[in-house]
């Protein structure tokens, strides 16, 4: 009889459905609406609300931890929560502005902006440490994003008219003239997945747009064109596609190569799950 049983479990799993994309779960972003983060498909179904008085999400490597910041404690600060918006955790604790969290590889520690400089802490918000700090008063330091040992951060450190890129601790990747009168901001980077490209904003061409470049800051490619200004990319976990917003606030996907244009939902701040 239990060899019965087993046969007719074997038959039973063998022709049971299983999940679109071979057995993975749906693709998901994390993205920010009305001063609350949602989650949505890539598709574009399936939109809830996660977390109250929340936003800038960042998913942990494992897709298991969602950093982000709030203002829920009256100062923005790094909260950390499960995946499912429970076990919310505050880590910074300063009356300073604490934003744009950024995992490391191995979701051990998190870079983010403190008072305009890089820091980064444990996940469990220990260990705190400057990175980049001001050395002139007019340095601003901001949007980490975090690769392996490499930190890329937009800074203005050549000007206070002018946001370049550059790898921590001052190794400067962009070069693209601007000042008060002349669009040059390059910022907001995000790594792809193996580590070797950047994706980023620029307004180099009189608007903002979505770039790519190698990790050292060569071969720098623009892959929107549009009336508008695009900004803050994010990779998808398979480097196949990227999200990004539209100002003044609506939340779009393409392929790597700028192909494929697709709106998903109102919305900023998007981040893929991985």
């Amino acid at each position: 009889m239990w060899r019965l049983a087993i046969a007719l479990i074997a038959v039973v799993a063998l022709f049971a459905p299983t999940p679109s994309g071979g057995g993975t779960a749906p693709a998901e972003l994390a993205f920010t609406r009305a001063g609350d983060i949602w989650t949505i498909g890539a598709d574009g179904t399936r939109a809830r609300p996660l977390l109250r008085d929340a936003y800038a999400p960042a998913w942990s490597p494992d897709g298991s931890r969602l950093a982000f910041v709030s203002r829920r404690s009256g100062d923005e600060e790094i909260y950390v929560a499960r995946a499912d918006g429970t076990g919310v955790r505050r880590l910074t604790r300063l009356p300073a502005p604490d934003l744009a969290p950024a995992w490391s590889s191995d979701g051990r520690r998190l870079a983010w902006s403190r008072n305009a400089e890089i820091w980064t802490m444990s996940a469990s918000g220990t260990g705190k440490r400057r990175l980049v700090g001001r050395s002139k008063p007019w340095h601003e330091h901001y949007s980490p994003a975090w690769h392996g040992s490499a930190i890329v951060y937009s800074s203005t450190r050549v000007s206070a008219f002018n946001t370049e890129l550059f790898r921590a601790p001052a190794k400067r990747l962009t070069f693209t003239r601007g000042s008060d009168g002349v669009l040059g901001d390059d910022s907001m980077p995000d790594f792809s997945p193996d580590g070797r490209r950047i994706a980023f904003t620029s307004n180099r061409d009189q608007q903002g747009e979505i770039y790519f470049m190698n990790a050292d800051g060569s071969r720098q490619r623009r892959l929107t064109r549009r009336a508008g200004d695009d900004w803050a990319p994010d990779v998808s976990p398979d480097g196949k596609r990227i999200a990004f917003t539209q100002l003044p606030g609506t939340i779009w996907t393409m392929n790597a190569d700028g192909t494929v244009l697709r709106k998903l939902t109102a919305g900023t701040d998007a981040d893929w799950r991985p």
